[in-house]
């Protein structure tokens, strides 16, 4: 005989298990497991190709668990009736199922035989309680541990009808537990040994197991539940056994959410949690995962990830051991509705060693759980949150056990406050993060909602507080809102030193401000975090670096847009906006330098809580209704629109209104030269330089628009009179403004190049203008003119007596009569066109923005 080939040595057996495929383990709940459709689709989720096997748990098709155990407390009071319809009604239901996911009739018969084979079996053990009228922990379990069985059997003859190799697995063969009816849980060595015996094979063999979830074994054979939602504890128990390399949890949302959406409708879905986060939303009532589901995996590195049924392609949300997103320290906070808090006061309680086990160990007596323990340093008090129907109780319970201290004296008694609620906010980064309790307390108070009560613990994964049940959404919404939960990079650290700043137009105002920001002298310093043009934006939520902004400056200057510069991405500006407004910013500012038409863009920014600083005059000069409801919007979001650079360049034109205003005086009369280029152009004209000459000059120093005409049309200076004229109650729009053209008619419609060509064809109309004035002695203006009734702008003579003659260049003048200042009028005078004086003014707006 040959010889026998030698045992493999111990390092080719740990090669051999190395080869090993990794498995999933897929868990479907019952709204992933609603129907016939449902079930075919999860299906083929099992069934999509994959290189590792799956192993699959099944909770009882949706509502199925709460029809068996009203069926069950029907028959254990007597009513044969009700208990049987019940039965009828559930086994219709499976019958449907099976018949819509079996193609072939004798398949579909073989299966349905089965199930009428079961629910025969279950309308005789009603029957059984009935009669008796007695339901006992363990025949509860028995009843309802039926969902799962049955729902696991058709999906496994659903399986099979494809070809697949499926095979259905008692649960209590694998897991093993404590034998607690109705609330077990697993005994994870001798559960982890089962596994592997029974469940190995099987995948050797390509044969994939699919397991009835919520169910297990007493330690004499006895079938027990694991709690409701405990089909999630079945699926990591076999993971953890099989060292699976992900455990997925099909469920009916699209994964752990930064809060309960119904609460807070912008709630979003957080991409990974650590198992320790997870464990704390889950226990303060995220009711996606069963609280005690994660257990099983401390200290094991198997991922679980919760995600959209309706939607497998969607990535949900990872809990593993990873520790991501440090900086940002809040990943989401749980509300748990339906609380009471119990309070034991006393004098008594001051040094008295066992007075807190004593509290505990009658509610665990009772049955009782504890939610939340918060305990003064004084020792007078201990209070704690129980669920409110079981408030009662609880007194009943402490009361009970401090009877002898209450009669000494000693103990004041036990107070019960129902209609409570807690908040928890979780997040691992918390720790070591100054400021977190207080942010969630200003917040809490800016809400007006009282803290009854406050626990943490020394590792500071969460803070919890206690508050009314009736202020739990207001709440909830304040502080998701304090840490920005809903954006990209929300719950992180809050940046008291920045003021994040959007630019959009970086045109030469833009590149001036750009060129000035990095001397500001304030605590708060302007950061830039995104640049906006025609073509896109550029967007870092750090900031952008130096070189970035020199690299879009250096672009700009050449003509090329910002799509030209690596990272940046294509976009309308509202689109721009919308998706910067997704990141959690410090005090976002948008910064309008263009002379375009942007309250779409402007309407985003405010409705995403923007403060909006605006050099652009055509949003404020929009029509009365628009301009209107754009303040109304900034008011409902809190939100400040401050537009000094609209009038005057840099001139506080803006701020004297609001300072005449505030100290009680009434404007009546705004009068003034705002155009800086009108400005220039007619003092050099004055001079006796030539109109064509003294506009190129202007169009060189960069004080026109790049089309002159949209300067010498007199709409930009219409534009600002409107705005003045609103300011003391103008109703009227635009078109109600009269306005003076200095472009004559022929010369309106021509290209612009041809334009700028003829300039010299309208010389001697101005010369005749100009020698007109000086014949009377006056001197050229372009004024505005504004009351509450009229607006008009136009080409004057004035005195060399009035204000306004006086001006030089490029100065503005604004005049400002008053009921105060009637005889002799407020006078604001200074430099008011080019890109470095607006610059100026659109920094000291933003500054304005900023803490001192």
């Amino acid at each position: 005989m040959p010889a026998r080939p030698a045992p493999p040595s111990r390092s080719s057996r740990v090669a051999s298990s190395g080869r090993r495929k990794a498995v999933d383990v897929f868990k479907f709940g019952g709204a992933s497991l609603a129907d016939a459709a449902a079930v075919r689709h999860a299906i083929d989720l099992i069934l999509t190709p994959r290189p590792s096997p799956v192993v699959t748990v099944v909770s009882a098709l949706a509502g199925v668990t709460d029809a068996l155990l009203a069926m069950a407390e029907s028959a254990r009071t007597g009513d044969f009736r009700a208990a049987d319809a019940a039965v009828d009604r559930l086994e219709a239901r499976h019958v449907a199922v099976a018949e819509g996911i079996i193609p072939t009739r004798r398949a579909r018969a073989a299966l349905v035989k089965e199930l009428e084979e079961a629910f025969a079996e279950l309308r005789t053990l009603a029957h059984g309680v009935a009669s008796l009228r007695e339901l006992t922990p363990r025949t509860r379990d028995f009843l309802v541990a039926r969902g799962e069985q049955l729902s696991a059997r058709l999906v496994v003859a659903g399986m099979q009808a494809r070809r697949a190799k499926a095979q259905y697995v008692e649960a209590a063969e694998l897991i093993v537990t404590d034998g607690v009816f109705g609330n077990a849980f697993p005994d994870l060595a001798a559960t982890d040994r089962r596994v592997r015996d029974r469940l190995a094979p099987l995948l050797r063999r390509r044969v994939m197991p699919v397991v009835p979830g919520f169910v297990g074994a007493s330690p004499d054979g006895a079938l027990v539940t694991l709690g409701r939602g405990g089909s999630d504890l079945t699926a990591t128990v076999l993971g953890r056994a099989l060292k699976a390399q992900r455990i997925t949890l099909w469920k009916d949302v699209p994964g752990l959410m930064t809060t309960d959406p119904r609460l807070v409708p912008s709630a979003r879905i957080v991409p990974q949690l650590n198992v320790r986060e997870a464990a704390e939303l889950a226990y303060y009532g995220a009711k996606v995962l069963h609280p005690r589901a994660l257990i099983p995996l401390a200290r094991i590195q198997v991922p679980v990830f919760v995600r959209p049924f309706a939607e497998p392609d969607a990535p949900g949300t990872e809990i593993s051991t990873r520790h991501t997103l440090q900086r940002y320290p809040v990943k989401a906070l749980s509300i748990v509705r339906g609380q009471a808090l119990v309070t034991v006061t006393g004098n008594g309680m001051l040094g008295v060693p066992g007075i807190a086990a004593r509290t505990f160990a009658a509610l665990q007596q009772a049955g009782i759980s504890v939610t939340l323990i918060t305990q003064a340093s004084s020792e007078h008090s201990i209070s704690l949150c129980v669920p409110a129907e079981r408030g009662a109780q609880a007194r009943t319970a402490l009361e009970d056990a401090f009877a002898l201290e209450v009669a000494r004296r000693e103990l004041e008694g036990v107070e019960v406050q129902g209609g409570m609620a807690t908040l928890a906010v979780v997040g691992l980064g918390m720790a070591g993060s100054p400021g977190i309790a207080s942010r969630m307390f200003s917040s809490l108070s800016g809400a007006r909602v009282n803290i009854v009560a406050i626990a943490q613990g020394s590792s500071e994964l969460n803070i919890s507080v206690v508050i009314t049940e009736k202020d739990a959404e207001q709440a909830a919404r304040a502080v998701h809102d304090e840490f920005q939960l809903d954006k990209i990079g929300g719950g992180g650290v809050r940046h008291d030193d920045r003021l994040d700043v959007v630019l959009l137009g970086v045109g030469q105002i833009g590149r001036e401000l750009l060129r000035i920001l990095p001397r500001t002298r304030r605590r708060v310093k302007p950061t830039i975090v995104g640049l906006i043009d025609r073509s896109g934006y550029l967007f870092n939520a750090d900031g952008l670096s130096a070189r970035q902004l020199l690299n879009a400056v250096t672009l700009k200057e050449q003509g090329a847009s910002l799509m030209a510069i690596p990272g940046a991405t294509k976009a309308t500006a509202p689109e721009a906006v919308s998706q910067i407004a997704r990141h959690a910013l410090s005090r976002p500012v948008l910064v309008d330098l263009t002379a375009d038409q942007t309250l779409p863009a402007i309407r985003k920014a405010i409705t995403a809580e923007w403060d909006v600083v605006l050099a652009n005059k055509k949003p404020l000069s929009a029509s009365r209704v628009e301009v209107e409801a754009l303040r109304a919007l900034a008011t409902q979001h809190g939100a400040r629109i401050l537009h000094e650079t609209t009038v005057g360049a840099g001139l506080p034109v803006m701020d004297s209104y609001a300072k005449l205003v505030e100290t009680g005086d009434k404007v009546l009369r705004i009068e003034g030269c705002t155009s800086g280029t009108l400005g220039f152009l007619l003092t050099e004209i004055g001079k006796g330089r030539p109109f064509s000459e003294a506009l190129r000059d202007a169009m060189a120093r960069g004080y026109t628009e790049p089309d002159p005409r949209d300067d010498l049309s007199g709409m930009d200076v219409a534009r600002k009179a409107l705005i003045l004229a609103r300011l003391i109650g103008f109703a009227g729009d635009l078109s109600d403004v009269t306005v003076e053209s200095l472009v004559p008619e022929a010369f309106r419609a021509m290209p612009v190049a041809r334009f700028k060509a003829t300039l010299a064809d309208q010389d001697a109309a101005w010369a005749a203008r100009q020698a007109a004035a000086t014949r009377q002695g006056r001197v050229l203006r372009y004024v505005l003119r504004a009351t509450r009734t009229r607006v008009q702008v136009g080409l004057q003579a004035v005195p060399p007596s009035h204000p306004l003659a006086g001006l030089r260049g490029t100065d503005n003048q604004i005049v400002f009569t008053t009921m105060r200042y009637r005889e002799h009028p407020l006078v604001i005078t200074g430099p008011g066109a080019g890109p470095a004086v607006t610059a100026a003014g659109v920094l000291n707006d933003i500054l304005q923005l900023t803490p001192a």
